[in-house]
């Protein structure tokens, strides 16, 4: 079962980064860091969904999670590249928006998974 969850997890890592870099391709323009943003705050949102689904049904679904939550969304979402991006911003002397850019995402992010778990919570016991 091991080498399943480690398929699981290698399989939806490189799903989940391609998809962020294409999101990042698509957002790359403006005044913050558009496309890591977005795949933060949307991960987040998933991983709560997630989670909630998991408690629902009442059973671990270890392969599932490792492809869904460690592998794709742990690919979809990225905290080096918010950090460097944060970094740069301050840098070029934009301290403003890097503040805005960490608050951003730390609140965004939580009240993301905080949202998608409400959300889920939701659902009937049996999906």
């Amino acid at each position: 079962m091991a080498w399943l969850q480690a398929a699981g997890v290698l399989c939806g890592g490189a799903a989940g980064a391609a998809c962020r870099f294409a999101l990042g391709l698509t957002l790359a323009n403006g005044w913050l860091p558009w496309g890591i943003l977005t795949a933060n705050v949307l991960g987040c949102l998933l991983m709560g969904v997630l989670q909630g689904v998991m408690r629902r049904l009442d059973r671990p679904f270890v392969v599932g999670y490792c492809l869904l939550g460690t592998g794709f969304l742990g690919g979809f979402t990225t905290f080096s590249s918010f950090a460097v991006d944060t970094i740069l911003l301050w840098h070029d002397g934009h301290g403003t928006l890097a503040g805005l850019n960490v608050a951003l995402n730390l609140f965004l992010g939580v009240g993301a998974v905080g949202a998608g778990y409400g959300l889920a919570m939701r659902f009937p016991r049996r999906v």
